[in-house]
């Protein structure tokens, strides 16, 4: 993540470059997209940090599935104590 991170923040700074240089409509909607794109992956890294992890209870003599893999609800076979 930290790659994508510093390709887009390089990305940002070449199409502000591109817009100094040659001022037109092309060079400031990259500028404002990779922008965009810059701000996203900051935006998505806290998103996924904030989501709760997957916890499951159980009752005594019960079966729980959590999906989180392969899950195949015909195989699941019980032992009883």
């Amino acid at each position: 993540m930290r790659t994508i991170k510093l390709l887009s923040g390089i990305v940002f700074l070449a199409s502000i470059a591109w817009f100094i240089t040659a001022p037109d409509y092309e060079p400031a909607i990259s500028a404002l997209t990779s922008l965009a794109a810059f701000i996203a992956l900051f935006m998505r890294e806290k998103k996924a940090a904030s989501q709760p992890v997957q916890s499951q209870s159980l009752a005594e003599n019960s079966i729980g599935i959590q999906a989180g893999g392969d899950v195949q609800v015909g195989s699941i076979h019980s032992e009883r104590k």
